[in-house]
């Protein structure tokens, strides 16, 4: 039975043969990369037209394609999972929110459209043209002289969908599957997958407690690229605010004692 599953299966198979990310794949035949990623995944049935595109633009045949013959279902060791995203009524697809309580849970069921569609869900405009997550933050490892991710901060994240694309310096979420590695981490990365098959984490706090280390690539299921946050803590005010707020203090308290010196 052509199940949504082995059908999104078959395309995904299809786009890896050829070298291609989501995107690449879609956007000749009127596919935007969350649509792919909604059909690879098995949350949606791809429609008629789309299957025709798909075997017209790409050179294979209806049989290749359903039957499944002559492509290769595997995945590149840079290559990380296909993402179950959420899709509001009105087509608006949903950022899922990881709150820590579910951190946990999240590696098993990230690939299930019901414990997606379990997560709470919302919407930010500006943010279109992606696939995107939300992960609420836990401890201080990412905060330094007071500036970076505090507890309970929201770090909203792009899907990454290839290790390669890792940019030196940036920071990103990683699921992992790691031994003696939090499961979800947000790190400072370095891309060292050529040179040695490994992400390089780094965090911007630099007490001891918190090591840089090495994940290896085929540990790393999904890769989301910080793209804002929601925090509940106010900007430190800079030294030369804190001396113009002395200022004003000492300047405000002296016009109190001269008024009272003429009221003497």
């Amino acid at each position: 039975m052509l199940t949504k599953d082995v059908i999104g299966a078959r395309i995904k198979a299809l786009r890896l043969q050829k070298g291609l990310s989501q995107d690449e794949f879609g956007t000749p035949i009127g596919l935007s990369r969350s649509a792919v990623s909604q059909i690879e995944s098995g949350q949606t049935y791809p429609s008629i037209d789309s299957i025709e595109k798909i075997v017209k633009h790409y050179s294979t045949s209806w049989n290749a394609l359903m039957a499944g013959e002559s492509l290769q279902i595997s995945s590149p060791k840079a290559e990380v999972m296909t993402i179950v995203s959420s899709v509001s009524n009105s087509g608006k697809e949903n950022i899922s929110l990881v709150p820590i309580k579910a951190q946990a849970g999240y590696l098993l069921g990230a690939q299930q459209p019901e414990y997606i569609e379990s997560l709470p869900t919302f919407w930010l405009p500006g943010l279109n043209n992606g696939v995107y997550r939300a992960f609420e933050i836990s401890g201080y490892s990412m905060l330094a002289d007071r500036i970076g991710f505090y507890p309970g901060d929201i770090a909203i994240c792009e899907y990454v969908e290839s290790l390669h694309d890792i940019k030196d310096g940036q920071v990103y979420v990683l699921v992992n599957n790691a031994p003696e590695v939090d499961n979800i981490v947000l790190k400072r990365c370095l891309n060292y997958v050529d040179k040695g098959g490994v992400i390089i984490c780094k965090s911007d706090n630099k007490d001891p407690q918190y090591p840089t280390f090495p994940i290896q690539a085929e540990n790393i299921k999904e890769v989301w690229k910080f793209k804002a946050k929601i925090t509940r803590q106010a900007p430190e005010p800079s030294g030369l605010y804190k001396r113009m707020n002395s200022l004003e203090g000492d300047i405000t308290l002296l016009k109190e004692q001269l008024q009272k010196i003429k009221s003497a």
